[in-house]
């Protein structure tokens, strides 16, 4: 008999091997396994989750508030870090694609087979990638940027000035292309960069396909240890985090279809929510107790065929050459204009946070519009006004969002795309798990957002009311809309020829409202979109389910059901807490992603460097080899009490006290540390110049920093 390979992780033996001993929980009752996990991710997984859920649940009001405050504190702070990763980790996996010695490596071993066709493939990336968002903003987000209701406070800003254009039309393809902006090549890559990692980290060097192994090539041996729990434990809840953003838009869009097929149910309504929360939670549970063969696949290739069946329906009966038009011109659009906006930070209308009084959140000197204004006795005049900008708020509430929540949803898609990818080679990963699935999710935008502007327009020639094209604002009382429902009496007449002014809808109904036109198909496609909404759902959860449960059983294939259950019903449990955060539930759920991802942001920059590392450590490169050199301690050995990686040894370094004694040096005194590690790179004479002036400029940092209660500018001096 063959030899068991030893990267077959439904071996429990196996996944064992790569954590603590003191870590793993085995438990039976009789010959039935009950429990196979690590203890002390699980434990911090579901201390962080339930302790966030308990919190929301006991003060919704304060929690939403505390949310809204640290989100604005991120988003203002950190738009250009969310700017430079997304364009930066382009950048590398373009690099593996372009370097042929990269793009050949195969996750798996030489005689490795794909576990599943190029189509069934294709469509289990498309699903689980996605969610619900295609459908909550496939509509809603180019009419958002396109057109708004003059009458609202929050809509008499250009949604679009940041980008260029001169007419209406020009418009309408620029909100275009701010979906797809939103929706292409950045949202897709953290999938791709998690999955290539995990991919050959673990196919080709042998570690258990959890999130820790990815960080293997940085770290070593000490992923198995405290800091690889940390890393775990911390993708688990970005995972869940992510997942529930996604569950609470769901939610919503489906009450709301409800309530258009059939009048008896209540339109937003939190009891009817929270009953589709625990219905999709329900459904995701049986799903991943099903597992992924009998369980997952068959919900994805439903979702998809769903949604291939709505489309080509909206496609072959609306106005077909005016959507190939509009797609052949968006994608056009989207090459011209993605490195602009890609490196855009919104830095001009961000500064106006500081001349509206609302710069208590900002890093360095927010106080120049208090100062002036007492001088002067008089107050600011409105900069957004005055300069034509875009929304102050818009990247915190679009652009930094998104990013976020693909963040927040690629350690579970990354996992999930590397799980089913074994035996195609990193350039199949690249051009079927990131161009291919994005090219597919234009045209569903491109069907969708098309056919919204083009309501829009039938609607404002009809009705006989023009818009301010340049403010993208149209003025809803005149089209006859009251509380975004259709009162006058030609809107009412429109209504029942199934058109509707969009920009006086709500976002939920969006939608639905561009499948009204189609007469006797109208029941047929509203039906659709609601088994398309839940299906999609379903299919993530799945998917995050299953893999929260991989991760936290350390890479165990097939952990036993009761787990499958637990992290099923925990993801319910928090989705149902955001739901109740407030009465606004969608900013608290976008609040929460953002928040989530920004930890998770820095640890996908570390993944880079790793992933540049397994690659070549699975080619054997000569001189990624030569470079190589074993450290005898490392910053995380104090995750491990200063000791070896190496388990099995388990022997110490350097006893503890002389452990201690470096590590205080080392702070204290750097200069002599710097001076032996300098020894390799410069010569003697060069190196005490060096070092001193490290050391000196170390010390001047400390001091100025504890000068700051004296005088406010040594903090800008000291960094």
């Amino acid at each position: 008999a063959a030899a068991p390979r030893l990267d077959d992780f439904t071996d429990e033996e196996n996944a064992a091997r790569f954590i603590r001993k003191n870590r793993w929980v085995a438990f039976d009752v009789g010959p039935f396994p009950v429990l196979r996990f690590n203890w002390v991710v699980s434990l911090m997984a579901t201390v962080t989750l339930w302790s966030f859920t308990i919190a929301v649940l006991a003060a919704e009001d304060s929690t939403a508030r505390l949310f809204a405050k640290a989100t604005l504190w991120i988003s203002t702070n950190f738009t250009w870090l969310y700017t430079l990763t997304q364009n930066a980790w382009v950048f590398v996996i373009m690099y593996v694609l372009l370097r042929k010695k990269y793009a050949n490596i195969k996750l798996g071993q030489p005689e490795d087979t794909p576990d599943y066709s190029d189509i069934v493939w294709f469509i289990l990336m498309f699903t689980t990638s996605l969610g619900t968002g295609i459908f909550f903003f496939g509509v809603s987000e180019p009419m958002s940027y396109y057109r708004g209701d003059s009458g609202l406070e929050n809509d008499k800003t250009n949604m679009l000035a940041k980008m260029p254009f001169m007419n209406d039309d020009q418009r309408a393809s620029m909100a275009l292309f701010m979906t797809f902006f939103h929706w292409g090549i950045h949202g897709w890559v953290p999938y791709t960069l998690v999955a290539l990692t995990l991919g050959v980290v673990c196919y080709r060097l042998g570690r258990p396909m959890t999130l820790r192994s990815a960080f293997y090539p940085i770290i070593g041996d000490y992923v198995n240890g405290l800091a690889g729990d940390l890393i775990d434990a911390l993708s688990i809840a970005t995972t869940t985090f992510g997942l529930c953003t996604s569950l609470g838009l769901g939610a919503k869009s489906i009450n709301a279809a409800l309530n258009r097929i059939s009048g008896a149910v209540e339109s937003e309504s939190s009891e009817v929510e929270s009953l589709i929360v625990w219905g999709i939670t329900f459904m995701t549970t049986a799903a991943v107790v099903l597992g992924l063969r009998r369980g997952i696949i068959g919900c994805a290739l439903f979702a998809f065929s769903i949604l291939s069946f709505l489309i080509l329906i909206l496609f072959f009966h609306d106005n077909t050459w005016y959507l190939l038009n509009t797609f052949t011109q968006t994608v056009g659009v989207y090459v011209q204009y993605v490195i602009l906006a890609g490196f855009d930070n919104d830095a001009f209308p961000q500064l106006n946070y500081e001349f509206q009084h609302t710069g208590e959140q900002l890093w360095g000197d927010r106080n120049v519009a208090q100062h002036i204004v007492a001088t002067l006795n008089t107050t600011f005049s409105d900069p957004v006004e005055y300069y034509d900008s875009s929304p102050t708020w818009f990247m915190d509430g679009w652009t930094v969002f998104y990013w976020a929540w693909w963040i927040s949803w690629a350690p579970f898609v990354g996992m999930f795309v590397a799980k089913i990818s074994r035996g195609r080679t990193i350039r199949e990963v690249i051009l079927v798990g990131l161009f291919a699935p994005m090219l597919l999710c234009f045209f569903v935008l491109t069907v969708f957002g098309a056919l919204g502007i083009k309501m829009q327009r039938v609607a404002e020639l009809a009705l006989h009311v023009q818009p301010d094209w340049s403010k993208g604002v149209v003025n809803c009382a005149e089209l006859g809309y009251l509380d975004n429902k259709p009162v006058g009496v030609n809107a009412l007449k429109l209504k029942s020829l199934g058109y509707y002014a969009l920009s006086c809808r709500k976002s939920t109904d969006h939608v639905l409202d561009i499948l009204e036109p189609y007469g006797s198909l109208t029941p047929l496609l509203q039906v659709l979109v609601l088994i398309g909404i839940i299906m999609f759902f379903v299919t993530s959860a799945d998917a995050g389910a299953y893999v929260d449960d991989i991760i936290a059983a350390n890479g165990l294939e097939n952990p036993p059901v009761l787990q499958k259950v637990w992290w099923a019903i925990t993801q319910g449990a928090a989705a149902q807490a955001l739901l109740s955060a407030s009465s606004d539930g969608l900013s608290t759920l976008q609040a929460v992603s953002i928040c989530a991802a920004l930890p998770y942001t820095f640890a996908l920059c570390y993944m880079c460097t790793a992933l540049i590392r397994a690659c070549d450590a699975a080619i054997d490169d000569k001189t990624y080899l030569s470079k190589r050199k074993g450290f005898s301690t490392s910053i995380v050995d104090i995750f491990e009490n200063f000791s070896s990686a190496d388990e099995a040894a388990m022997t110490k370094v350097m006893p503890t006290k002389e452990r201690l004694k470096l590590l205080l040096r080392n702070v204290y005194y750097p200069y002599a540390s710097l001076y032996v590690a300098g020894l390799e790179t410069y010569g003697p004479s060069q190196l005490v110049y060096v070092s001193c002036l490290a050391t000196a400029l170390y010390y001047l940092w400390i001091l100025l920093l504890a000068l700051v209660p004296l005088n406010s500018g040594t903090h800008t001096l000291a960094w």
